[in-house]
């Protein structure tokens, strides 16, 4: 068994040596928790450090339709960590830990241009995983977060109108890729399939642990279960966020896993749950239009058949 090798990158041994770099709502969540229950691994609690991400190179306008409007601003805001320093990022890892490992969605977004520059200056030996879904069916997910989130007031005909929005943006698979594989061999970049992490699970979680290079054989009951969909996710959620980002969540990112999962399900069960949108087949149609030279560019990568991605989703196919 091959172990992933200390970073010679600039800064502390402790620095992760694995980065989940994205795509939001496509199961990095669920993710980063089967890789913690691991011996081998230490995934980072928060889950989401957002250390590569700089407010200095923050460009939203081009993935906007109005770059004016504070409340579409919102849609993109995070929490840029860069200007903490790397001494702040090493110390929610542990050096003893053979693969340390974070899990950050937004360093896959195109409007943090320098998060791969910064990436391969500091951790040049890291392992990176990108997970992928059906690309409109990640839309509509991100779309239910937002508004569960309390930050989309718009229909999902309207945010979708103009290709300049920050959903289709996130769908762009090859694109928000393209500058990590410009910095990082391929052979360390995994790609997977939420859809093989739903359905295949003990396989993809195999395959994970592999590329790691940690013992492939290990299995948890715990790894059985699933994470909350979006449309579960109301009133109760949106207090819960509200509750995160606030000083007062301090103290739960040092709960064990279990408690902090325990957390996640009773914010999740509201029923003022946010439903799920039907999509036209007309405005299908068109995404797909505009994202084929993306999904072709992924199958070259990962040497995936994509073709139902293509195809309608079966609730639209029926109507």
């Amino acid at each position: 068994m091959t172990l992933p090798r200390e970073s010679s990158g600039k800064g502390p041994a402790s620095l992760p040596n694995l980065i989940v770099i994205g795509a939001q709502k496509c199961g990095t969540s669920a993710l980063h928790y089967y890789l913690g229950l691991h011996p081998q691994v230490q995934m980072s609690s928060p889950k989401e450090l957002w250390f590569f991400t700089a407010a200095e190179d923050f460009r939203p306008e081009a993935f906007l339709a109005d770059p004016g409007s504070a409340a579409e601003r919102r849609l993109i805001t995070g929490s840029p960590n860069w200007s903490r320093g790397v001494e702040w990022y090493a110390s929610h890892f542990s050096a003893e830990s053979p693969v340390r490992g974070e899990s950050t969605p937004a360093y896959a977004s195109p409007w943090f241009p320098g998060v791969a520059r910064r990436m391969a200056e500091i951790a040049p030996d890291a392992r990176l995983i990108f997970m992928a879904r059906d690309p409109v069916e990640r839309i509509v997910s991100q779309y239910m977060h937002a508004r569960a989130q309390g930050r989309e007031w718009r229909s999902l005909q309207q945010v979708l109108s103009t290709p300049r929005n920050p959903y289709l943006a996130r769908s762009r698979y090859a694109s928000v890729l393209r500058p990590f594989l410009e910095r990082f061999p391929r052979e360390r970049i995994l790609l997977l399939r939420q859809e093989d992490l739903l359905h295949d699970r003990r396989e993809t979680v195999r395959e994970v642990f592999a590329f790691l290079g940690v013992d492939e054989g290990f299995w948890d009951p715990r790894i059985e279960r699933l994470r909350q969909p979006s449309a579960r996710k109301g009133r109760r959620f949106r207090a819960a966020e509200r509750l995160r980002q606030s000083r007062l969540a301090a103290p739960a990112y040092r709960l064990p896993q279990e408690a902090k999962w325990a957390i996640e399900r009773l914010a999740s069960g509201s029923r003022d749950r946010v439903e799920r949108p039907r999509m036209e087949p007309a405005l299908r149609a068109s995404l797909l239009e505009q994202l084929e030279p993306e999904i072709a560019a992924l199958e070259e990568l990962s040497g995936w058949d994509l073709d139902a991605w293509r195809r309608p989703a079966m609730s639209e196919a029926s109507s």
